[in-house]
């Protein structure tokens, strides 16, 4: 009975380290993906190219994308962050970004940017006017 116990454990081990090695793997890929995106064969790190988008309470990541990354306010309290394939939107009167951002060269609907003493920017939400409160 104690060689079965064994084997199993043995097994279990060994199922563990198959998976962390895929998991590392599949986020070195992840990380290197968007290498030289804009042409410039992969001067540029993945990482260097991912901006940090955060209302205080939520952090997350995305990608810029080629034309940079594009801000607007479609709900009231969300502010949504797009880089052509992904968004992300988070809920609040504010939005910063850091690390490496770019940002599209064109306006942001409902949001007003501006630049950040960290050097990232800082998305704030346009004020409701009296047609959005209903008068």
């Amino acid at each position: 009975m104690t060689n079965r116990v064994t084997r199993f454990r043995l097994a279990d081990i060994c199922v563990v380290i198959a998976t962390a090695m895929t998991l590392a793997a599949a986020a070195k890929v992840g990380l290197a993906r968007d290498t030289g995106s804009n042409g410039d064969s992969g001067s540029r790190s993945g990482s260097s190219s991912m901006a940090i988008v955060s209302n205080g309470m939520v952090t997350t990541r995305i990608f810029n994308g080629p034309g940079g990354l594009e801000v607007s306010s479609n709900a009231p309290g969300v502010i949504t962050v797009t880089s052509g394939s992904h968004s992300v939107s988070l809920r609040g009167d504010y939005v910063t970004l850091s690390g490496a951002v770019l940002l599209a060269p064109f306006a942001t609907p409902g949001v007003q940017v501006t630049p950040n003493e960290q050097g990232g920017y800082t998305l704030i939400l346009d004020p409701p006017m009296e047609f959005d409160l209903g008068k």
